[in-house]
């Protein structure tokens, strides 16, 4: 368009729009891609993230990023933090150490607590959606107003939002809006020379369409994943309840000079100036969460202008001393006051949701913000998706709020308590060192189940089902609304082994995984079959669980996929003692071996060890079958006699194939 010509507003049409494209937004925007709906997703930044923000990665997102096929790009890259030390005055006030500490949950998965930069991550992610759709962020996008029709009702085909969007052109300030002040050392930004070769296309700002500045976009469904000051979270009238605190902490990312012994070990350091949590990162890089409370003297207030880089050096000198530390290079540093804050609502009339900090926010230094945010995005976004694919009933979306939202007020309740473990309420003379210590292990002790996701008390929903059939859950460990607890298994046909966190793959199945049990004994070999039998059976027409569901137009054949795991000793099976429903033969890529699995132990790899039924709480003999949301939790366990339970379960949302 020539510069002559006017410009021109557009409209479009979208199943499903994110605002913001944050850890959350992401994830969210992974299902999209995953499931093929027709999505968009906007962002006001120019430019991707490149420095600071968040940091630290728990073991239950590293396993939803295995599911994604990610997780190795992690491992490469990211410093391990998994033992804790504690800084303390000893009697004569002098620093010494406590620790070191290692949770005791930490054998409870394949991977463990990780450091590394937000950019990276969200480059991790935005790849994985790349892999599977033509998805991308259109950055420098304002959205500017918002529309809700409900004349519609739950018609599945209407557009009832409608959005108004502006593309950032030319305006310097709008550019740089954020919701938090933050600050990059090179102010003339970054060059080949300092980014990942991936970004180097990044560099530049973005603006697809530049030419239209104005858009109209009508949306089945919006997801809200943009920030704290949520404009989506205004427009829907959702209130953030909660408050701040006087408490205002700075953070800086830098390669220190210091020869503190513990300053590339996950610690914290009490003295009479404060506590400060040290944090090791990729690339030498360290991150110092610090005290900076410098006060107006004429009214007595915090004074926030007053924080700068040498402030907070200053602070973390006098915390650290006697070591020294000092550093030439600052790669990012921001200030910030303690607030929590929580939405009382994460949706309103099952189409519009918010989702990370847009419905939480609180102290960065529990290191759950972006893993709980990305875990909001990854648990709406299927639902979504598998509403908008035809093949769920919206009954589904109002599990999101009933599952995301206790869990945001187990992260305010923790958030306030270990924050309040470095203010200055919580001096080491009013408890002792060694009782400092103690408390601040005593809280992580309470909510480490919750913190690092082994917990997920999702309670009864229709994606729920809490009632087990003939399984005894006082002593099985798959429980429904739980986490499948991760464990090594290995393939029949080739003998090599996985863990379960990659095998359960999140691509928008739902995976029944039936554990065959011991199927050298003749009479648990005729359970597998009548159980078989009744998976593929196709009389009455549509009774298969196999094919009894809508599919995913161009990504999957069935909705549901079933995996066998038995537990005979692997040179004692066969491939093809199964019966075929169990490793269906496609016309042109052969047998389905990668159905097949063995609990049996591998000389080469003692992480696969043959124990999990017992990890489980699973008969060895008898064995059991259970279903996994395509999210990785568990839905419904049961007996090989309740197989027509599970098909109850899936009927209670899903969609037949015939549109029953």
């Amino acid at each position: 368009m020539c510069e002559a010509c006017p410009a021109v507003d557009a409209e479009s049409h979208t199943d499903v729009l994110i605002v913001g494209a944050g850890p959350s937004g992401l994830m969210a925007a992974y299902w999209m891609a995953r499931y093929g709906i027709r999505a968009r997703i906007v962002d006001k930044r120019p430019t991707k993230v490149f420095t600071g923000h968040a940091d630290g990665l728990r073991m239950r997102t590293l396993e939803l990023f295995d599911s994604m096929g990610i997780q190795h790009r992690v491992d490469h890259e990211a410093q391990s933090a998994v033992d804790v030390n504690f800084w303390v005055p000893g009697e004569k006030g002098q620093l010494m150490r406590q620790g070191p500490i290692t949770p005791g949950q930490a054998h409870h998965s394949p991977f463990h607590h990780m450091l590394l930069s937000q950019a990276r991550i969200e480059d991790f992610i935005l790849d994985s959606i790349r892999e599977h759709s033509d998805i991308e962020v259109e950055r420098g996008v304002i959205a500017e107003s918002f529309h809700y029709d409900e004349t519609p009702g739950e018609d599945p085909n209407a557009y009832p939002i409608t959005v108004q969007l502006r593309r950032i052109l030319d305006d310097p300030q709008e550019k740089g809006q954020g919701s938090q002040a933050s600050h990059s050392t090179k102010p003339s930004g970054f060059d080949q020379s300092n980014v990942p070769p991936e970004d180097h296309n990044n560099l530049a700002e973005q603006n697809q369409k530049a030419h239209v500045p104005n858009e109209t976009v009508r949306a089945k469904y919006i997801i809200g994943c943009d920030g704290a000051h949520s404009w989506t979270r205004g427009q829907l009238n959702i209130p953030f309840e909660g408050e701040s605190t006087e408490h205002v902490w700075g953070v800086i990312d830098t390669i220190p000079i210091t020869d503190f012994p513990d300053i590339r070990r996950l610690c914290t350091v009490t003295s009479p100036h404060g506590t400060i949590l040290v944090i090791p990162r990729e690339k030498q890089l360290v991150r110092l969460y610090v005290p900076v409370q410098i006060m107006d003297e004429e009214n007595g207030r915090f004074d926030r202008s007053k924080i700068t880089p040498e402030a907070i050096k200053a602070r973390v000198q006098a915390i650290l001393a006697p070591y020294k530390f000092d550093y030439q290079i600052l790669d990012w540093w921001t200030a910030y006051q303690i607030g929590r804050r929580i939405a009382p609502s994460f949706s309103r009339w099952n189409r519009a949701f918010i989702a990370g900090d847009a419905v939480h926010t609180h102290s960065p230094k529990v290191g759950l913000g972006m893993n709980m945010s990305m875990q909001d995005g990854f648990n709406i976004g299927w639902k979504v998706a598998l509403v908008v694919s035809g093949a769920a009933d919206p009954c589904i979306l109002q599990t999101y709020h009933e599952e995301r939202h206790r869990l945001a007020e187990l992260l305010l309740e923790f958030d306030k308590l270990w924050a309040g473990m470095f203010t200055q309420e919580n001096k080491p003379a009013a408890r002792g060192a060694q009782g400092k210590t103690e408390s601040m292990m005593q809280v992580v002790e309470q909510f480490q189940d919750f913190a690092d996701g082994i917990k997920a008390f999702y309670g009864e929903s229709p994606l729920v089902c809490k009632q087990s059939g003939g399984v005894n859950l006082t002593t099985c460990n798959l429980i429904p609304g739980e986490r499948v607890p991760p464990v090594k298994l290995r393939m029949q046909a080739e003998g090599n082994n996985v863990w379960t966190t990659r095998l359960f793959e999140s691509n928008g199945q739902f995976k029944l995984v039936v554990l065959a049990g011991d199927v050298r004994e003749v009479a648990q070999k005729q359970r597998l079959e009548t159980l078989s039998a009744f998976l593929s059976r196709s009389e009455p027409p549509n009774s298969s669980l196999l094919t009894r569901y809508s599919s995913i137009r161009g990504r999957s054949k069935s909705l549901v996929d079933v995996l066998t795991v038995h537990s005979a000793p692997w040179p004692d099976t066969e491939f093809f003692h199964f019966p075929e429903a169990l490793r269906p033969l496609d016309p042109v890529f052969g047998w389905s071996y990668g159905k097949i699995w063995c609990d049996d132990s591998c000389s080469w790899d003692r992480d696969c060890d043959g124990r999990a039924y017992e990890k489980w709480g699973v008969d060895r003999k008898r064995g059991a079958v259970f279903i996994v949301r395509p999210d990785q939790y568990i839905g419904w366990v049961g007996e090989f006699e309740d197989i027509e339970k599970a098909t109850k379960y899936f009927d209670g949302f899903l969609k037949t194939s015939k549109g029953e």
